[in-house]
């Protein structure tokens, strides 16, 4: 599935799936709305061609840039590329892993409705053996099909030759103004893999007819549709449900295996294909298709290859890939290495599990967990291990890209968050809220396999990971602890305050700490900071590039009247001012049934929380941390 997820703005955080060509702007009728003062009203467009995605500029005024690079001229992109329109960024990504499984059947409507094929030509692979071609016909078959051999042979990635086969059939035929490549030998599970038009126009809500498909794929043979010979398509009735007025339907073969279908179109009818057109197509076809089983054949040596060297017992997801990509051998043993460890845990957990019914308790942690893991896979990491109601999650191993503490950091905080809008349906519906702490620590660490034949986990050991165990279970409500290792190694990036040293089991030295509250990613910061508003606790979860704040909260909340006070347990009472309404903002999924406002406050520092040094603490652990939640 083909993602955009906000990484900055009032929308930051929230997923966009594209499975249709969008556009994006400031305007509210943009397919993707973008709030951003310094976006066009519809500023740039997402291609999607049923394989992949285009990012193009829409004659902005401000331009689009993409990797920080202003784009000139529409760009497929790439995994992580990031687009940014104004002040907005958007990152695009890939949901479930290899997308070689095909794009949204959505793309197509298979219309069941049977066609008048008597007035078709119908041509298949023998007839076209059959024939005796004249020198001209086959110097045109030879040319064509030594161009296809010139742009596939050096292809071996799936997406580059469905793409490459329509981009080499729509130089062969000029006349074509319409493509598409879909795969399968069974009418009933076709995939769309590619669709293109000479004009780059909007491609979605394709209509196809599934009795034509069905007898190409019976009869193996190739069909050319012409509305001059009358029947149903002269009537209106089309593979696609366009302006067409000549079609050819191709099979992809390789001998007798059909590996999909190719079709042609053109809605020009002083142009219309002829049966010397849908002869060469055909053979140009075997050529493609030879292309394009050679990739998938490599595809799948290569995954074999990959299960036999590694023993895939148990891996993380990001180490899996590495597998794969034979970038990890994970025969018995280990290796040191610099990652970071994240633990989280629910605080009162016991007590609860003793009041609810077990089936409940089941569903209330699925629903818990369903918010909490995807912020750790988002952003880099590996759930390494759950412990009942705690999470074990792994960042850097076995290679570590030097954005470790960052990302396990920025998880951390995204955990917390998601928790707010948890909690308030929670509260809607009459169920109990839940907490957790948080440590993360930064260090080496020792990876590798451990078990036995019949059971082998992939896993991290040492004193890196039994401090950072420690330290979740240190941290109160709502705390995101890091060691001193994090703090250094965020270089800056991360705010907060710098707790007193703490004794931890099994430390013979007192351990220090910090509780992160924020953390600066590009020109925006993410918060995580508890506050009250007049009775009510109200979340500051993110400062943007203008200096103002996205804060969540309940209604009824008097929150342009009472002055916001915090309400972290390591930094209480501290006043930050009345805000100053800017925007009620669409709310996202994460929200709960709490509103999102775009606010100003007269300290954009927050009382100098978001300054160049973390704040001293003025509380002693028993007034802030696990013991002071209990006593509440």
């Amino acid at each position: 599935m083909h993602e955009l997820v906000f990484l900055t703005g009032a929308r930051a955080g929230q997923l966009v799936t594209v499975n249709r060509t969008m556009i994006a702007g400031r305007s509210p009728e943009c397919q993707i709305e973008a709030p951003d003062p310094n976006a066009s009203r519809q500023h740039c467009k997402f291609i999607f061609d049923g394989q992949s995605v285009m990012i193009a500029d829409n004659n902005s005024s401000n331009g689009t840039y993409l990797n920080e690079v202003r784009l000139a001229a529409p760009v497929r992109l790439e995994i992580d590329d990031v687009v940014r329109l104004g002040e907005t960024r958007l990152r695009y990504q890939l949901q479930g892993g290899d997308d070689d499984s095909g794009a949204s059947s959505s793309i197509f409507d298979f219309r069941e409705q049977d066609e008048d094929l008597s007035q078709s030509i119908v041509l298949s692979v023998a007839d076209l053996a059959q024939r005796n071609q004249s020198p001209e016909v086959l110097a045109q078959r030879l040319a064509a099909i030594i161009k296809v051999s010139h742009t596939l042979v050096n292809i071996d990635k799936i997406d580059e030759i469905f793409a490459g086969i329509l981009e080499t059939l729509f130089e062969v035929f000029p006349q074509t103004d319409r493509g598409f490549l879909m795969t399968g030998h069974d009418v009933n599970l076709l995939e769309p893999r590619a669709i293109r038009s000479r004009d780059g126009g909007m491609t979605e809500n394709l209509s196809v007819s599934t009795s034509i498909c069905r007898h190409a794929l019976s009869t193996k043979a190739a069909i050319l549709f012409d509305s001059s010979k009358g029947g149903d398509f002269d009537q209106g009735m089309s593979i696609v449900s366009l302006k067409i007025r000549s079609a050819m339907v191709v099979p992809l073969l390789v001998g007798e295996e059909v590996l999909g279908l190719l079709q042609l179109d053109t809605p020009d009818r002083h142009r219309a294909f002829a049966k010397p057109d849908l002869e060469l197509a055909l053979a140009v076809s075997q050529q493609a298709a030879i292309a394009l089983n050679n990739a998938l054949l490599l595809k799948k040596v290569s995954q074999e290859a990959t299960t036999r060297n590694n023993l895939m017992r148990f891996l993380p997801g990001p180490v899996v890939q590495q597998v794969i990509d034979g970038q990890l051998d994970i025969a018995v043993g280990g290796r040191t290495c610099t990652g970071s460890i994240l633990f989280s845990d629910i605080i009162g957990f016991t007590a609860l599990s003793e009041t609810l019914d077990p089936a409940l308790l089941i569903t209330l942690m699925n629903a818990y967990f369903k918010r909490v893991v995807p912020c750790i896979q988002r952003n880099g990491g590996s759930v390494d291990k759950f412990m009942g109601d705690a999470i074990m999650a792994v960042w850097g191993v076995p290679i570590d890209k030097g954005d470790s503490a960052l990302q396990a950091t920025q998880a951390a905080l995204m955990m917390q968050n998601v928790l707010i809008g948890f909690n308030s349906l929670q509260q809607h519906e009459g169920g109990p809220q839940l907490a957790h702490g948080i440590g993360v620590n930064t260090g080496p660490v020792t990876a590798g396999n451990i078990g036995y034949e019949q059971r082998i986990e992939y896993t991290v050991l040492g004193d890196t990971v039994n401090t950072a165990q420690r330290m979740e279970a240190t941290a109160g409500r709502s705390q995101v602890l890091i060691s001193t290792g994090t703090w250094e190694a965020l270089q800056g990036k991360a705010y907060g305050i710098a707790l007193p040293p703490v004794r931890v089991k099994n430390k013979a030295e007192l351990l220090p700490t910090f509780a992160v509250r924020g953390l600066r990613l590009d020109d925006e910061i993410v918060l995580h900071l508890p506050c009250r508003s007049g009775g009510k606790t109200v979340f500051l979860i993110r400062r943007l590039v203008d200096g103002s704040f996205i804060l969540l909260y309940p209604e009824p909340c008097e929150l342009l009247t009472a002055p916001l006070l915090t309400d972290a347990p390591e930094w209480p009472g501290i006043p930050l001012g009345v805000p100053v309404m800017e925007s009620v903002l669409p709310s996202q999924d994460s929200d709960g049934h709490l509103v999102r406002a775009q606010v100003r406050l007269s300290d954009e520092t927050l009382a100098g929380l978001l300054g160049e040094r973390a704040l001293p603490c003025a509380l002693v652990w028993e007034q802030m941390g696990r013991s002071a939640v209990a006593a509440k």
